[in-house]
């Protein structure tokens, strides 16, 4: 069977790849086109567009966080000091002189109440001291004082640095400033002369634990009991506290009154006078304890001679 070639083509065959080879043509290799097909379709486009193909880009690897957190840095700070200012020590700003109308004078408190706070500052006083002086907080004061048992109170009045004369009428507390610096002189515990309902109780010492009361029933010359004026006179001072009672009423109760001891006269309104006695027209006493009712102070004597009992001093 004769090759639809011939002999001649397959000699043409033969001396073409000879001319090829002498020309340097490529001469693929047949295991890298079959390991690879593609690269050499790759290498032929590029070569096609006129470009030169670039690497692929190597991404930068990036290390991993170790897992054992590394510590903070530490710096260590130093606390700025405090610096505190030791306050300037109160000087003494307040003196003044302790009076009682007696010749001596008894122990006492004094009391320094600022008028706004009501913050209360007591001073003790010991027997025959007749002068104090006192460091107080600035302020507006006032300054009065009670005996121990509060039987008698006494105070620094607008009647003190009148001169506590007979024309010196006003006896009301009198308020006063201190400051840090200025000495206040002059505040004297020198006024004994208000009557107990003018001198204040201290806050704390309430009135119904510091005064008594006397209390009795009321007759009267007739039946017919008319408005009466009762009067309790403390005889260890001098002061006297009275109450109204209304027609008909029988009984009194004279209440808020200092520790003492008191004869009780009640008068009408013409001039008659009855007193608790026991039918002698002597007046009993009568004494009065912190917080305790007197009971049994009977008016019951309206037959003793004109003078005999005190005048009434509410006329």
């Amino acid at each position: 069977m004769v090759n639809r070639f011939g002999t001649s083509s397959l000699v043409t065959m033969l001396l073409g790849g000879i001319w090829l080879a002498a020309c340097g043509g490529p001469s693929p290799s047949p295991s890298e086109n079959a390991a690879d097909p593609s690269a050499f379709a790759l290498t032929a486009t590029a070569n096609a567009a006129g470009t030169v193909a670039e690497p692929p880009e190597t991404a930068t690897p990036t290390s991993l966080p170790s897992s054992t957190p590394t510590p903070p840095s530490t710096s260590t700070i130093e606390p700025t000091p405090t610096q505190t200012s030791t306050p300037t020590p109160l000087p003494l700003n307040l003196q003044g002189r302790i009076c009682y109308p007696s010749g001596n004078i008894p122990p006492m408190t004094v009391f320094f109440e600022e008028t706004s706070s009501s913050v209360l500052v007591e001073m003790p006083v010991a027997e025959n001291q007749e002068a104090y002086e006192l460091k107080l907080e600035p302020g507006t004061y006032i300054a009065y004082a009670w005996l121990l048992d509060f039987s008698r109170g006494g105070m620094y009045s607008r009647a003190v640095p009148c001169g506590l004369g007979s024309g010196c009428m006003d006896h009301t507390v009198l308020p006063f400033t201190i400051t840090r610096t200025e000495l206040k002189t002059g505040i004297d515990i020198c006024d004994w002369f208000a009557g107990p309902f003018n001198v204040p109780y201290p806050p704390g010492h309430d009135r119904t634990e510091v005064t008594g009361t006397i209390s009795g029933s009321l007759s009267y010359l007739e039946p017919e009991i008319p408005e009466l004026r009762v009067v309790a006179f403390n005889i260890d001072i001098g002061y006297w506290y009275w109450v109204y009672t209304s027609p008909g009423q029988n009984f009194y109760a004279i209440n808020d009154l200092p520790p003492g001891t008191y004869h009780v006269v009640a008068y009408d309104a013409f001039g008659n006078a009855g007193g608790h006695t026991a039918g002698n027209h002597v007046l009993i006493d009568v004494n009065v304890e912190p917080g305790r009712v007197s009971e049994g102070a009977n008016i019951n004597d309206w037959k003793a001679s004109p003078g005999t009992f005190p005048p009434d001093p509410t006329r």
